[in-house]
């Protein structure tokens, strides 16, 4: 007995687990592999625990099997094969042999064909005198069943590997011992065997064609590649990003290189077209040469939301809509804008005005003044082919989440063919333009999309090769489906012999929006245009066409953790949008809010999720510190002793903006009064302020607990300051007024008094004019003597 094994691929640099049944001349019987998971689209990123000894032996031995031809095996032609066996382990796998095995029945449906590359089977009975195991294999996405037929082509032996060691190795198998009778899509695969023991294990796909059978109509095959960036927790990326990834060897730089002009529809994140919008004129030329050479591509264009965000994510943790930018205005400077190329800022929309005729003598209207900065329509703005398709992440999508979409405009949504049954029955070929309830459905298949994406990540040539036989494989597979679905055989004719006039069947391909070799994709697309049953077909093709298939949906939802932090980044983004109406442009707080927001919802986030974590706890603590910013300024206890006084509350404002806020006080008793509960206050940028509030002592003394709101002008509840003790004495002013009342009088009595006694002393003592009396104030003052008179002669005539 054998048990089952895995094989773990590589898929844009997440590990894909895919159990597999080892097999082959030197097996008795097998034990049946683990089931599939209930999601259906490839978005585990590790392998499965290995279940056994043997298991555990065969997850450290790395096996690729690569038919030469790209798989495609003419009349009469020997089949190549190159197997390549990878030791990532710290020990030496010993020598052991290499069985090259064949299915000879044909894969003739997506569920057999997945099932074999997936190595899940049921009870396989082996016959020992020729090496052939029969029995049936059966898909649990789908739920078709195939039988299994696998017989020895040729053992080989093998040398020992030493860690880290890799061997390559090529065997040809004689066109004879092949058997195969008809066109069609059959599986062959590779067990590597350590004294008896299965380490490890390879399935690959070949395209028999006999020479008499004609091929299946030729397919159009529409192949969709992100164009996006490396993950970063702000909306904008900054300059010196945007010239590391424009410059000759930079990531955006390549992945240009490798799809401009060529039969790939390009998905584009706008995020990389505002941001070097953004910067004006002082943006990288590297950064404006890119955006030059994407919009002179002949590709068609379609945008993804912005920053590639997880918008099935957002659906699922109770967003209202699909989350847009809001503003860039807090990122533009005039000054960069006064003379800069139209594709950096591209001319505004003209909005029609009414035309007014002028009073006889009157002034001209003066023209308002052209706006300094592009606007959020001139920053996003790109001749793109479609902007209503929505594409979530393989795997996240729920069947709820569709509707939503479309809410917000994106009536058309990209499923992967995995997540969808037809409606006329599981195992049913699905076409690539489907409805699912209401909703428009463009349907990545499955299969053609993993080969693409395996041949792009592959880490050698032989893997790649495997990966291309698989596209032909699959491509085939597809092509096939189309004629089954009219009821036509292969040539495209009815059973009655005649052209029954099939359309040929559209295919979609989706490659993986993580970090990927773009540069692999030329070999690619040249594989699929070599193969007489598939050529390149463009986007409008697919969207032209009218959906006659139904379908429903196998949610996937994304895990409850996931959900959760997104949730709290959608909580934090509401409370800023309601906290900035204490400015008088909110756009500049709650467009960055919301461009940051959008970043942390990346899907480029979704392989390292450790670091999504700790940069989204980032971000909810950078909110809670914007949420604090205004604030009172705790006081001490006040001792009112007036009837009325103002009291001082001081307001700090830690934003780089003006803010005004509403300052609202309620007493706790009727000891106090306050004339005006409700000061509204405008506080400069990083300042403090000092508001009055007015207030009047009520009908009796004693303390009184003021309450405090900080209030926006719109109502929003900013804050709730620590309450403030006034002890109201206010009848210490009334006697304070009569003490010093007391006081003046006693003080003037006093003296009229004196004056009184001192003048009936004079008189008693019979000297009123004594020299030392005082002078009479009210004397009148005595002239000064005149001066003795001159005499003064006249002179004689």
């Amino acid at each position: 007995m054998a048990p089952a094994i895995a094989v773990s691929a590589l898929l844009a640099g997440a590990v894909l687990a895919t159990p597999l049944a080892a097999w082959g001349s030197s097996l008795a019987d097998t034990t049946p592999a683990p089931s599939a998971t209930s999601s259906p689209a490839p978005t585990d990123s590790g392998a499965d625990a290995p279940t056994s000894a043997t298991d555990a032996a065969v997850s450290a031995v790395s096996l690729a099997l690569a038919p030469a031809g790209n798989g495609v095996v003419g009349p009469g032609a020997d089949l190549t094969l190159t197997f390549e066996m990878t030791n990532p382990g710290l020990e030496t796998i010993d020598g052991g042999s290499v069985d090259i095995v064949i299915d000879r029945s044909e894969l003739d449906g997506t569920g057999a064909y997945s099932t074999w590359l997936d190595g899940e089977s049921a009870e396989t009975t082996v016959t020992a005198e020729n090496g052939t195991a029969t029995g049936t294999t059966t898909s649990p996405a789908t739920g078709t069943t195939a039988s299994t037929d696998a017989s020895t082509l040729v053992t080989v032996a093998t040398t020992p590997l030493p860690p880290g060691g890799s061997h390559t190795q090529q065997l040809t198998v004689p066109a004879a011992d092949l058997q195969l009778d008809a066109w069609g899509v059959y599986g062959v695969g590779a067990t590597l065997s350590v004294d008896g023991a299965v380490v490890g294990a390879a399935r690959s796909t070949i395209v028999y064609d006999d020479g008499t059978t004609p091929a299946p109509p030729v397919a159009g095959v529409t192949v969709i590649a992100p164009i996006t960036s490396l993950p970063s927790s702000t909306g904008l990326i900054p300059a010196a990003a945007l010239e590391a990834a424009t410059n000759e060897a930079g990531s955006l730089t390549r992945e240009l290189d490798a799809v401009v002009d060529r039969p790939v529809t390009l998905a584009v994140d706008p995020r990389i077209i505002v941001s070097i919008r953004a910067l004006g004129s002082t943006a990288p030329a590297s950064a404006v040469a890119w955006l030059e050479r994407l919009d002179a591509a002949s590709n068609p264009v379609i945008p993804l939301t912005f920053a590639d965000s997880d918008i099935a994510g957002e659906h699922q943790a109770g967003a209202p809509a699909v989350l847009a930018p809001t503003s860039f205005a807090y990122a533009l400077d005039p000054a960069n804008f006064t003379d800069v190329d139209e594709l950096i800022e591209p001319t505004a929309t003209a909005t029609p005005t009414p035309t007014v005729t002028a009073s006889p003598g009157a002034e001209p209207t003066p023209t308002p003044a052209p706006v300094a900065v592009p606007t959020l329509e001139q920053l996003t703005d790109w001749d793109y082919t479609s902007t209503s398709i929505a594409w979530p992440r393989s795997g996240s999508v729920v069947a709820d989440d569709l509707p939503f979409f479309a809410q917000s405009g994106l009536t058309t949504s990209i499923v992967d063919s995995a997540q969808l049954v037809a409606a006329s029955g599981a195992g049913d070929p699905v076409d690539a333009s489907v409805t699912a309830g209401d909703q428009n459905v463009l349907v990545a298949d499955h299969s053609v999309s993993l080969a693409f994406q395996n041949a792009l990540a592959a880490s050698s040539d032989t893997r790649r090769g495997e990966a291309l036989a698989e596209l032909s494989g699959s491509l085939a597979i597809a092509a096939r489906a189309g004629t089954e679905a009219s009821g036509t055989d292969s040539a495209g004719t009815d059973a009655a012999g005649t052209d029954a006039g099939t359309d040929p069947r559209q295919v979609l391909a989706v490659l993986d929006r993580n970090a990927m070799n773009l540069g692999s994709i030329d070999q690619a697309l040249s594989v699929m245009q070599s193969l007489a049953w598939a050529t390149p077909a463009p986007l409008d093709s697919l969207l032209a066409t009218t959906p006659t298939q139904v379908v429903s949906v196998l949610d996937a939802p994304e895990s409850a953790e996931r959900v959760a932090q997104i949730a709290n980044l959608l909580g934090g983004s509401q409370r800023i949008d309601a906290f900035s109406s204490v400015l008088t442009d909110p756009l500049v707080l709650t467009g960055e809010s919301r461009a940051d927001l959008l970043a942390l919802l990346s899907n480029s986030w979704t392989p390292n999720e450790g670091g999504w974590n700790v940069a989204v706890q980032a971000n909810l603590d950078a909110t809670a510190t914007t949420l604090a910013s205004v604030q009172v300024i705790d006081g001490s206890s006040i001792n009112l002793l007036a009837n009325q006084a103002n009291l001082p509350v001081t307001i700090s404002n830690e934003l780089p903006y003006p803010v005004t806020v509403v300052l609202h006080v309620t007493p706790s008793n009727g000891r106090l009064v306050v004339e005006k509960s409700d000061v509204e206050v405008t506080i400069e940028a990083s300042s403090r302020k000092g508001a009055q509030i007015p207030v009047e002592a009520g009908v009796a003394n004693g303390p009184v607990t003021l309450s405090f709101q900080l209030l926006s002008p719109t109502g929003v509840l900013l804050s709730t300051p620590s309450p403030v003790v006034v002890n109201v004495s206010a009848d210490w002013e009334t006697w304070g007024t009569v003490i010093v009342a007391v006081l003046v009088v006693a003080l003037f009595g006093f003296g009229i008094v004196r004056n009184i006694l001192r003048r009936r002393k004079r008189h008693r003592d019979g000297d009123p004019d004594a020299a030392d009396a005082e002078p009479d104030p009210n004397a009148p003052i005595s002239p000064e003597p005149a001066p003795p008179a001159v005499a003064v002669r006249e002179p004689h005539e």
